[in-house]
């Protein structure tokens, strides 16, 4: 399995991947996708095996911050530690652009995904409700980057 750099022709897979991990309101839009590609490319990874796109994670550089955007991996490759090498390629990723913390929000009833942050060494900094569209609440998470 490798970890690469999105490319558009990884669209379709990517709107898959969406489809089998979040609600509906919750997907992110092809539109969408490519705009935040656009944004900060080098933030946008895929893990790719043979011809197959697993997962695929986006992170956003705002300033001093940077922001884990989305990060998903196909339910049958799950545990796999898929996921952890996405993770880690985001976050040397930010630490390359020179970021002081990373955030992201997670559903507060996934507690897997809380978890999964959690050994990273995010932090639950609080809970923003009716923060997704379905309504549910988030937890708001951080990680400090040390100099």
């Amino acid at each position: 399995m490798k970890i690469l750099n999105f490319l558009p022709e990884h669209l379709k897979e990517i709107i898959e991947i969406e489809k089998e991990c979040f609600p509906e309101k919750s997907q992110l839009s092809k539109d969408y996708l490519l705009f935040l590609w656009r944004k900060f490319p080098e933030g946008f990874l895929v893990a790719k095996e043979e011809e197959k796109i697993l997962g695929y994670g986006i992170c956003q550089k705002e300033g001093k911050e940077g922001v884990i955007f989305s990060l998903a991996v196909k339910p049958k490759y799950q545990g796999r530690g898929i996921g952890s090498k996405i993770l880690e390629r985001l976050i040397e990723t930010l630490k390359k652009e020179k970021i002081e913390k990373i955030s992201l929000h997670a559903r507060k009833k996934n507690e897997k995904a809380i978890n999964f942050y959690q050994k990273f060494g995010f932090k639950i900094k609080k809970e923003v409700e009716n923060y997704y569209s379905d309504g549910e609440t988030a937890y708001l998470m951080e990680l400090i980057i040390s100099s």
